[in-house]
């Protein structure tokens, strides 16, 4: 989880581990999560649950990073944002992202799209 609101940080680790997932790290507001992915998680991680607007880099600059390693260049990157204007939702899609979940995200949902995106299906959440 790539995520600098701490409320939001822990919704999305709590959901993960209803749905069966537990998440290795999750990188806060300080930093920059690419060391992290390259170094102590490399090879370890399936899935990066990246929010769209965070102090430093945005989601989109460490998409491209992520897209740029070859060792991270496969893993499944959704974007989390609650910006869900149609632009913003354009832009996510066309930078990469393999999925787009909308904030605040649907506890209700939440497990079943996280089993359909590790199963490589795309999902594009955009809910107000």
């Amino acid at each position: 989880i790539v995520e600098d609101d701490p409320s939001n940080m822990l919704v999305a680790q709590k959901l993960l581990q209803v749905a069966g997932v537990k998440p290795d790290h999750i990188y806060g507001a300080a930093g920059d999560p690419l060391p992290l992915l390259q170094g102590e998680l490399q090879g370890r991680v399936d899935l990066i649950l990246l929010d769209l607007h965070l102090p430093g880099k945005d989601g989109y600059t460490i998409l491209q990073e992520i897209r740029t390693d070859p060792l991270l260049a496969d893993v499944i990157v959704v974007a989390l944002t609650a910006n869900v204007m149609l632009p913003n939702v354009n832009h996510a899609q066309e930078a990469g992202f393999d999925g787009f979940i909308s904030k605040p995200i649907d506890g209700r949902r939440f497990a079943d799209w996280i089993r359909r995106l590790l199963v490589g299906e795309a999902v594009w959440i955009i809910e107000h």
